[in-house]
């Protein structure tokens, strides 16, 4: 096998490619079991520095490559390409160095470790293995446990839940420099944005300034490139000064959606530009005009990121890893639709509309299930990841309430559909993959991630208000009842539970709009704009609207809904805000 053409080391000079790595499959299960030999298990990443150092030290080691070669079988995996291998191996960051048995299950493993540990693990993990075959066997066979979810009934969905985690949230802000607890700090959007809906439903100033705060001290100090625009992946130190320096697709798919939102409704001239400039960041660098989609990463390289821009631009950037995944990909369109809103511009809205369209286009299966992987010049790879579905729904539901076209509003039914058709467990949630290929390893157990589930919930929510239909709603009930019990012990990460949950729990508003999408665009903007910040917007062509219970006069207007009872058309923008107070 050609190691290097297959798999991406470090750019600095290494020799882990004469390392025998295989590709996680079948191929690499059948050899361990044919040889009796224990599996190395390595989940790297592009952007991951700690990565590449293991490549330039350890994986280049002579002792190491040859004790690897002769007693294990060496599987190397992409985290950003398979995420569900990475949900069950990762053994606390990056880079993983896991060690198992033939049949996939977990004999021990760490995280980064140096030559002269490495070989002695090596050494002592196959000793361990050949003498003990029988009984990691037995024990692999035994050992298989299956998360315990005991779904709740109705009345546990209670307020309780938010304000215990808001409570939680707000014990561990660090007054002084923003963010949340001790170094180190990440800029964790889906929390922040918790807390910012939070504040714009109840009105806890509290809540807006932690969150403001955070933004400001983070786009200030050094976690922001304020030569090229964009976020670093975290901050090394407690005051941000200090940051790991890749820049992810990810983290700027979250940032701009909050920072869009934050200058939306509260006037931060300092945000404001942030945003602009992670914007301009974004485009210029992940952005490809050929296909709309964004690429991963771009590589840390600390002595570039600390040039002023004339000497950056005297060396060569940073590598940007141009494979598109799809989740972060539809992430950055929905983010996108909400800058284009808040910056007043109509040029971000077409981009954003045109890499949905042809994620629909060219990333969708037979079955209409979405590919993960879209590397360039190469087929789309890796479908019936839940996370890509989940993305892909919300940015359509972003997509239709922000220009009104109805395609997106179809394609969202669509797409909820074949979630609940492919991804549902019988008792509520959603698993993080379907079985499309034979299951290897430790993908044979269920897991049904908090994260993906919570940001699940709440579109099916907004899906069941859009489009009428209640049976998202249930299936949005099944999922935030199947954490009720359990959804503290995820901490920060329930974050987007908690989010759905309050959607859950709040009046059910929709305004809708009679109108072409270009006409409605005043009243779409005057909705987004209402102080609720769970509002939904739906835009009715006018011969639609008789099928919504509306007239199809007068045209442009809008109704502000409260569940099934709608009020008055407004017939002018700038009313909204009184109907929407009339409403109650």
């Amino acid at each position: 096998m050609n190691a290097a053409a297959e798999f991406r080391f470090s750019p600095r000079p290494n020799r882990a490619g004469e390392i025998d790595w295989m590709a996680w499959g079948e191929g690499a299960f059948a050899r361990a079991r044919a040889e009796d030999k224990p599996i190395l298990l390595a989940i790297s990443a592009v952007w991951c520095h700690w990565c590449h150092v293991m490549d330039e030290t350890s994986y280049s080691d002579e002792d190491v490559i040859d004790a690897i070669n002769r007693r294990f079988v060496a599987v190397r995996v992409d985290n950003d390409r398979r995420p569900d291998v990475n949900a069950r191996y990762n053994m606390g960051g990056w880079p993983t160095t896991a060690f198992l048995a033939p049949d996939g299950s977990t004999l021990t493993g760490a995280t980064y470790l140096p030559p002269a540990q490495m070989r002695r693990a090596l050494i002592e993990i196959a000793d361990f293995y050949a003498a003990n075959k029988a009984q990691v066997a037995e024990r692999a066979s035994t050992a298989r446990p299956h998360p315990a979810y005991r779904p709740a009934e109705r009345a546990d969905l209670s307020e309780s839940a938010i304000a215990g985690l808001v409570e939680e949230l707000a014990g561990g802000y660090d007054r002084e420099y923003g963010g949340f607890g001790d170094a180190p700090k990440f800029p964790q959007p889906e929390m922040l944005d918790f807390l910012f809906a939070e504040w714009r439903f109840g009105g806890d100033e509290r809540l807006r300034a932690m969150v403001v705060e955070t933004m400001l001290a983070m786009s200030r100090g050094g976690t922001y490139d304020r030569v090229e625009g964009g976020f670093f992946r975290y901050s090394t130190t407690r005051d941000w000064s200090v940051p790991h320096f890749e820049k992810m697709a990810e983290d700027h798919a979250g940032l701009i959606r909050l920072l869009a939102r934050l200058v939306s409704v509260s006037p931060a001239p300092a945000l404001r530009e942030t945003l602009v400039s992670s914007v301009r960041y974004v485009l210029a660098t992940l952005y490809d005009g050929s296909t709309g989609f964004f690429a991963g990463s771009q590589d840390a390289d600390e002595e570039y990121f600390a040039l002023p821009l004339e000497e950056r631009r005297a060396r060569k950037a940073p590598y940007v890893d141009r494979t598109s995944y799809t989740n972060w990909t539809c992430a950055l369109a929905g983010s996108l639709l909400f800058a284009s809103r808040a910056l007043d511009d109509d040029a971000l809205q077409e981009r954003a509309l045109r890499t949905l369209d042809n994620v629909a286009e060219r990333l969708t299966d037979a079955n209409g299930l979405l590919y993960h992987v879209a590397a360039p010049g190469e087929a789309p790879a890796v479908r019936g990841l839940l996370t890509d579905q989940v993305a892909y729904l919300r940015a359509l539901l972003d997509a239709h309430e922000t220009a009104g076209e109805p395609r997106f509003l179809d394609r969202a039914v669509s797409m909820a559909s074949q979630i609940v058709e492919r991804f549902e467990a019988e008792d509520g949630g959603f698993y993080d993959r379907v079985a499309l290929e034979s299951t290897l390893g430790r993908l044979d157990l269920p897991d049904r991630p908090i994260g993906d589930n919570g940001i699940l919930a709440e579109s099916l929510l907004r899906l069941s208000a859009l489009a009428g239909d209640e049976r998202w709603r249930s299936h949005a009930e099944r999922t935030l009842l199947l954490y009720a019990r359990t959804y503290a012990s995820a901490g920060s990460f329930a974050a987007p539970y908690a989010r759905a949950l309050r959607r859950f729990l709040a009046p059910e508003i929709v305004v809708r709009v009679v109108a072409t999408p270009d006409a409605g665009a005043d009243f779409r903007e005057a909705a987004a704009r209402l102080p609720s910040p769970f509002v939904n917007v739906r835009t009715l062509r006018p011969p639609q609207a008789e099928s919504a219970g509306l007239p199809s006069s007068p045209a442009p207007a809008a109704y502000v809904c409260r569940g099934t009872v709608c009020g008055e058309p407004v017939t002018a923008a700038a009313a909204l805000r009184t109907a929407y107070i009339a409403a109650g």
